[in-house]
């Protein structure tokens, strides 16, 4: 298989001027761009340019894939949208950086040692791009499933250290978004330990009834100017910036706070999510089990109709129909021995096959699945 890279940018709050597409376009010569978005795919080579000066630079949203397992999601956020120390507070900070810059920060999701899966999934950047929102409205659920992911592919068999960051279950966990699902996916998280970790987690998040008319008028007089005055300059992110500043004024105001989330060491997840998977994996063997049986069960209760599959199998007097001879008389033997009829189950086969011993296909064959032939 020959090697393939894809890198994605995209464009949210504003689209790229002329100028900016056309510096764009300039970067690489297998670039398809417009004023919202550019990919740029090699099947041979590499992207000259550094990425994530790029996203800086002109875009809001980055993805990159290898067919070989290296993936890379970053964002652009505008300065002070998220804390500096949240990367911290999740301890991946080996996958995760948060860079601020004078005018934006870059939030950079890299997982650069990951195995590839074995089936190829065609991911893009639309897939994930409303994680750039959902951080900004300071919902954690994206980080908290970055955290899983760092421990389940490097670190699940290390032992869990006294001192180790365990953050909060974010709320709502049991309800991911369809981004928030897409990462997991990406980064080959089981179902089973998103939902070990949704049982420890809030059903809902904080309450949407936000009275921002009664809370703007805690603002300070200054800052409601320095709010205005940003507006006036098109600050990107600023009505974010203003709501969560207006939230932590109301919830002061009126002395409310939102319940304390668990935290929950990796080690007790982590032994919830084996013992998930060993339940789904018996309750699968199970399923298959019970399956096979009323299928045996169906053999014995129409056994003429499956003997005629063998006589028109063998009639055809080719290699695919003494295969397929040979595999429905294994199954109807499977079926006497589970009913107790292997004997009656062998009289008939001496019968039925007396006449074909001198075709040697076919007794290699049933050879082959150690059937009881009769002499010659």
């Amino acid at each position: 298989m020959s090697e393939y890279q894809r890198y994605e940018f995209m464009t949210i709050d504003r689209p790229l001027t002329g100028k900016q597409l056309d510096a764009v376009n300039a970067l690489s010569s297998h670039i398809t761009a417009s004023s919202t978005h550019a990919l740029i795919e090699y099947h041979w080579g590499d992207f000259k340019h550094d990425p994530i000066k790029v996203l800086h630079r002109f875009f809001d949203g980055f993805f990159y894939c290898a067919n070989w397992g290296t993936t890379q999601l970053a964002f652009r956020f505008p300065h002070g949208i998220l804390p500096t120390e949240i990367a911290d507070e999740y301890n991946v900070d080996e996958f995760v950086t948060l860079t601020p810059h004078a005018d934006y920060d870059i939030l950079d999701i890299d997982f650069g040692e990951m195995e590839a899966s074995d089936v190829w999934t065609d991911y893009d950047l639309g897939s994930f791009i409303a994680i750039r929102d959902e951080l900004m409205e300071g919902d954690l659920r994206a980080l908290y499933i970055v955290w899983l992911a760092s421990l389940h592919l490097y670190e699940q068999d290390n032992e869990e250290e006294e001192d180790e960051i365990v953050p909060p279950v974010p709320p709502a966990f049991g309800k991911l978004t369809a981004a928030q699902q897409a990462l997991a996916e990406l980064l080959q998280l089981p179902q089973e330990m998103l939902d070990v970790t949704a049982k420890h987690s809030q059903k809902a998040g904080p309450s949407a009834d936000d009275d921002f008319a009664a809370w703007v008028k805690l603002l300070p007089t200054d800052r409601c100017n320095d709010f205005l005055l940003r507006l006036a300059h098109n600050e990107p992110g600023l009505s974010r910036l203003l709501v969560k500043e207006l939230r932590k004024l109301g919830q002061h105001e009126t002395g409310t706070t939102l319940p304390e989330a668990e935290r929950i060491p990796y080690a007790t997840l982590h032994a919830e999510y084996k013992a998930a998977k060993a339940k789904k994996e018996r309750e699968e063997q199970e399923r298959k089990k019970m399956a096979r049986q009323r299928h045996l069960q169906d053999i014995h209760n129409h056994q003429d109709s499956y003997w005629q599959q063998v006589d028109q199998a063998v009639k055809r007097g080719s290699g695919t129909g003494y295969e397929e001879a040979v595999r429905v008389l294994v199954e109807l033997r499977e079926a006497a021995g589970q009913f107790q009829a292997s004997q009656a189950f062998q009289e008939r086969f001496n019968t039925w096959v007396q006449p074909l011993l001198r075709r040697s296909a076919l007794i290699k064959r049933l050879q082959g699945h150690e059937f009881t032939l009769p002499e010659a």
